[in-house]
């Protein structure tokens, strides 16, 4: 919320004395009563504001005046003027448009890249520094993971509409996870939503799903109802004697246009991963 006014001086008085940013519960004391937060009391070994000795004993009057306090984001200086409660404050920094962020294609992908920027910014760093990673691709392609094996994540970067997406595969022992991130705001990347077909028009497998926003989910998270598991057994039946594994992946704002028609096979791009899509491995 933007409109809400801000009480400086109380929130001047619920900074912690050594991190400075705002106290939230627990929030402890010293014996002439000034405030430091949990954290930060572990790391000291007297009050850093009059040097007396802590007790053990919470602020339960400061910690219901955090709790109720309403508090500017971090970024109010680079422009955001959104104001929130303290739990409200920590959620918005995941969407907050003058976060500044880590490159997504160094953080999800690991490739070497130092840059650090605002989510507006990234649509123009990608193509600008990682143009060699990114295919231009239409609603519809096919993907063939070369060597597909247990234990291997397959990356890549894609363009679709003006957005980027990366599409990762994590085979495991047992399983195959199977999603597509949206480089961008969560609200905006669960506008999209993606399909995964393995197979032929007599036998295949196929699933959908909405995508995910990078700011929120990365490889750690690629689990059962968070993106497409398929059993690896299952999987080996479709795999060529080359050892490649063909996916049709279909990528589409608010629904999937005819996802698994058979109509589709003649309008599919085809892109050989490894080569022209220039596919990265782990």
């Amino acid at each position: 919320m933007s409109d809400r006014q801000l009480d400086w001086e109380l929130l001047k008085g619920l900074e912690c004395p050594v991190c400075t940013e705002y106290m939230t519960s627990p929030i402890k004391m010293c014996e002439n009563g000034h405030t430091i937060c949990g954290s930060c009391k572990g790391r000291v070994t007297e009050c850093p504001t009059c040097r007396g000795k802590f007790i053990d004993v919470r602020n339960i009057t400061v910690e219901n005046l955090a709790a109720t306090a309403i508090y500017p984001c971090k970024n109010r200086e680079d422009g955001c003027e959104e104001t929130f409660t303290a739990d409200d404050r920590n959620k918005h920094l995941s969407v907050c448009l003058y976060e500044s962020r880590q490159c997504p294609v160094s953080l999800i992908l690991g490739v070497n890249c130092s840059w650090t920027g605002t989510l507006s910014k990234i649509p123009i760093h990608i193509p600008a520094e990682h143009d060699s990673v990114i295919a231009a691709v239409p609603g519809n392609f096919v993907v063939n993971l070369p060597d597909f094996v247990r234990n291997k994540v397959y990356f890549q970067l894609v363009l679709f509409s003006e957005e980027f997406f990366c599409l990762i595969w994590h085979s495991k022992s047992k399983d195959c996870d199977f999603t597509v991130l949206h480089l961008g705001l969560k609200e905006d990347s669960e506008t999209f939503k993606y399909g995964i077909k393995i197979g032929n028009s007599e036998e295949y497998i196929a699933g959908t799903r909405k995508c995910r926003s990078h700011c929120d989910m990365y490889l750690t998270d690629l689990q059962p109802r968070k993106s497409i598991t398929i059993n690896y057994d299952t999987l080996l039946d479709f795999v060529s004697e080359n050892g490649c594994l063909s996916c049709e992946i279909e990528i589409g704002r608010e629904k999937l246009n005819g996802f698994v028609s058979e109509e589709l096979q003649e309008h599919l791009q085809l892109v050989v991963m490894g080569s022209e899509l220039g596919l990265l491995c782990t």
